[in-house]
């Protein structure tokens, strides 16, 4: 559940004599709405207690925000003052896929980018395979039974007009379009862990939107949406495509 309905939500338990104590992850979203009690974490969406595999960092963050039940001086803001913990020390340093390398600057025509968005999905195809050679087949980057081609031709398509025809009439055309999008991003990643050595979301994340034409892909859908007038499609944007640690990014054609 996200961060601002969980907050709603602590002001209906407490008028039922019920404490509450939110960790949010998106320190506006618990500004708006004023829980009662918070811990406002710097981590990603999906991971209110950090990284995983880390028991006393996790620990940490759960007594923290258990002594704000101690707290009746509300509503309570506090900010939790580390990040997730690094990759414990010796393993190997993870290095990206070569065969990923974003051109620099990006092509700035959008059919440019899609054909090389393509020819970057054909290269990295290898690695995906041996990720998923690996782990016994497993495959997350096929939520909406899409090719990553066409998913690419979905993105640019949605980015150009939000009107268009939804290919995927069994969901809205707006969860199509993220669906999609998550496919891809999935693809990309399986591709990224198939390399040695431990990375963290937030650089694989790093490495996707900072290094990749899919990344710049989705940083030019998101670009767009919040251009529109209208409101639904900026909210649809603002929160869909691209996580808030990576937010600050802007795609290479922003004027």
């Amino acid at each position: 559940m996200c961060t601002r309905a969980v907050s709603g939500l602590a002001h209906y338990l407490e008028r039922e004599g019920i404490p509450t104590a939110v960790i949010g992850t998106i320190r506006d979203h618990v500004v708006l709405v004023r829980p009662p009690r918070a811990l406002v974490v710097p981590f990603e969406l999906g991971r209110p207690f950090g990284a995983p595999n880390a028991p006393d960092f996790q620990r940490r963050v759960l007594r923290e925000v258990l002594a704000l039940l101690e707290r009746t001086d509300g509503p309570i803001l506090v900010d939790f003052p580390d990040g997730p913990p690094a990759p414990p020390a010796g393993l190997a340093r993870w290095t990206p896929p070569p065969d990923a390398a974003r051109p620099a600057p990006p092509p700035r025509d959008p059919a440019e980018l899609a054909a090389a968005t393509r020819a970057e999905i054909g290269r990295l195809a290898p690695l995906r395979d041996r990720w998923l050679e690996a782990h016994g087949g497993r495959r997350f980057d096929r939520i909406t039974g899409l090719d990553p081609d066409r998913i690419v031709a979905l993105i640019d398509a949605f980015t150009r007009d939000p009107a268009i025809a939804n290919p995927l009439p069994h969901f809205t055309l707006d969860r199509a379009v993220k669906l999609a999008a998550d496919d891809l991003k999935h693809f990309y990643y399986q591709a990224a862990l198939s390399r040695p050595g431990r990375i963290t979301d937030i650089a694989l994340d790093d490495w996707f939107f900072g290094g990749t034409l899919a990344g710049e892909m989705l940083l030019r859908l998101r670009a767009a949406l919040l251009a529109s007038d209208d409101p639904n499609l900026q909210r649809f944007g603002e929160t869909s495509f691209v996580p808030s640690h990576q937010a600050h990014r802007k795609p290479s054609n922003a004027d």
